[in-house]
């Protein structure tokens, strides 16, 4: 977990040159964003995208950094036992950057974000639904209870770690019936291959080998 806070401290040097050092990042690791997909982000809203590897959140820190951070603040989960070492640096480098602390159990997590945000404006949070980088057949709902209690728009960033694409759909409000979230979910995520696909029950590699 050391790469992870010399990671932020990477970025918040960075931060203070401008954001066309992220985008050129972006275009030396190969990708295309797609920008107009941009323009249609909400004033609050949570993005969610499928999870395999730290580069999720690396790639994910470069695009806020180069094409969101003058517009919105960014909500983060952060293990409690990172927080107070990370806290500090946020703190003094980048103010637009909020951290949640996650407690160990996790016990009260969605309300506690709830409490958090519910009169905020101007933000994004991202959260994975799967959980984790690990192999899993299983979504969490608290992004589906947040999108709900709140009324937020719920935006699936496509990122494409062999076709070097990133697209941000189209903002969406949360379905009734999280069955119907979990399909909903499930079409998106099989549209962007993940870095580790074999780490992704909802991108069918199966079907990509056939074709």
């Amino acid at each position: 977990m050391n790469f992870i806070l010399i990671g932020f401290l990477i970025f918040y040097f960075m931060y203070h040159t401008n954001k066309y050092v992220y985008r050129i990042l972006l275009f030396f690791l190969g990708f295309q964003i797609d920008r107009t997909s941009i323009k249609n982000i909400p004033s609050r809203s949570i993005l969610i995208s499928t999870h395999t590897s730290i580069y999720d959140f690396i790639i994910g820190m470069f695009i806020y950094y180069g094409y969101l951070h003058k517009k919105f603040n960014n909500y983060i989960l952060m293990k409690q036992e990172y927080e107070y070492l990370t806290s500090p640096f946020m703190s003094i480098f980048d103010k637009k950057i909020k951290l949640i602390e996650v407690q160990q159990n996790k016990t009260g997590l969605v309300n506690q974000i709830i409490e958090e945000i519910t009169y905020k404006n101007n933000y994004i949070l991202y959260l994975s639904p799967e959980g984790t980088r690990n192999y899993t057949e299983n979504l969490r709902k608290g992004y589906w209870v947040i999108a709900k209690e709140l009324n937020l728009d719920i935006i699936f960033i496509g990122i494409d770690f062999y076709k070097k694409t990133i697209k941000f759909e189209a903002p969406r409000k949360a379905e009734t019936y999280w069955d119907d979230e979990v399909d909903v979910f499930n079409l998106s995520a099989q549209l962007y291959r993940p870095l580790f696909p074999e780490n992704c029950s909802f991108y069918n590699l199966k079907k990509e080998n056939k074709n």
